[in-house]
């Protein structure tokens, strides 16, 4: 059963909401509860700030205005999408090794939360005592603790000097807007954790909507992107995977690649990407990967042009076949001749993925390409 939510003080506005929910209902009927909320404490404590708002299982949809019918309608319709974590993306986690590379992820999730109005949550893992810096003079597990943390600031600090930006910990909440700004900057918090980089990941994982991590760090090879760490995050992640190549820059991403087989074809994720890079103002590239021969393609095109059309998406999507052994050798000669800014994954079941990342000329050809990499599955927690 879906719980619908209205929020607000009694006044007009509040039952003009009531109105547009109940005409919404009678043309999409839904197997619902609808409850009305106006004590101010209720209100505050569901994560609402501005009122009229409507929420939709857990969710706030629509805050500090009355949306049309035919807008709660569509809410209706795609309620599984907004329940989806890259839909809406309140929450991004950047797992860094006070590296480089970690800071160059750092930017490049900076930029999409500001665009997306989501926090930052930086955190460093510790595994050994002995790993990240230097320390403490005390020897104690706790001072060093908090020797690491001082170095994580620091490191976030240095890191966005690089783009203008001021960060002072513990900076819980975000500064007022500046100058008529719309939005203002992400809050950012910053924590150490004890444990195994890969296991701490994937429990943080849980209350975040989207990891941003680099490609290579302090760990060499076995911290890259097709060493230990990260590639057992894009396994195990409850949430998508944004990897970032040390050498790539932040210019926003206007030409996307959604690279397919079969399996991939998953309406729900494609409209997930796709309401996704419609917030970048990007163009998206299908391009089905696949040996020659294969047979129902027109019937892929097809769907995902359905899907495509559904979604609302400004600009025409392209759509391609790849043939050949080096899938991934073809995909970044087309993404170079097409100016591709970004990779996406989307896979039924992770063995095309895991495939993939097996492969040696995957490995080289994907760190060769420079470019940042999403990778999505199609499990439940990617609802949750």
């Amino acid at each position: 059963m879906t719980t619908i939510k209205i929020f607000g003080e009694r006044d007009a506005a509040t039952r003009h909401l009531r109105e547009n929910v109940a005409l919404a209902l009678s043309s999409f009927p839904l197997n619902s509860r609808v409850l009305e909320v106006s004590e101010p404490n209720t209100i505050r404590a569901d994560g609402v700030a501005n009122t009229p708002a409507l929420m939709l299982d857990g969710d706030v949809v629509v805050e500090g205005r009355v949306p049309t019918v035919e807008e709660i309608t569509r809410i209706f319709q795609n309620r599984f999408l907004y329940k989806s974590k890259l839909f809406r993306l309140r929450s991004v986690m950047v797992p860094v090794d006070i590296s480089e590379p970690s800071a160059n992820a750092l930017l490049f999730a900076w930029h999409l939360a500001k665009k997306f109005e989501a926090k930052i949550e930086v955190i460093h893992a510790m595994d050994s005592i002995f790993e990240g810096g230097l320390p403490s003079a005390s020897g104690f597990l706790a001072g060093y603790k908090k020797t690491v943390q001082a170095e994580l600031d620091d490191f976030i600090k240095t890191t966005l000097e690089k783009i203008g930006v001021t960060y002072g910990p513990p900076a819980q909440t975000p500064p007022a807007p500046k100058n008529g700004e719309e939005t203002s900057e992400p809050a950012i918090k910053s924590t150490v954790l004890y444990g195994f980089p890969e296991e701490v990941i994937e429990e943080q994982s849980q209350k975040n909507d989207l990891i941003v991590m680099g490609t290579t760090g302090r760990g060499g090879v076995a911290r890259n992107l097709f060493g230990s760490v990260s590639t057992e995050v894009s396994h195990i992640a409850h949430c998508p995977v944004l990897f970032v190549p040390a050498e790539a820059t932040f210019n926003g991403f206007h030409n996307v690649l959604y690279a397919s087989n079969f399996d991939s074809l998953d309406a729900l994720r494609i409209k997930q990407v796709l309401t996704f890079i419609q917030r970048l103002g990007a163009r998206m590239h299908f391009v089905h990967v696949g040996p020659a021969g294969e047979e129902g393609l027109e019937l892929e095109r097809k769907l995902f042009e359905v899907n495509y059309e559904h979604a609302g998406a400004e600009y025409p999507f392209i759509f391609n076949k790849m043939v050949g052994d080096d899938v991934i050798e073809q995909l970044n000669d087309y993404a170079f001749q097409h100016r591709i800014d970004l990779m996406v994954f989307v896979t039924h079941q992770r063995s095309f993925w895991e495939t993939l990342l097996h492969k040696s000329i995957t490995r080289k050809a994907v760190l060769g390409a420079g470019l940042p990499v999403l990778v999505m599955h199609s499990d439940d927690d990617m609802l949750k």
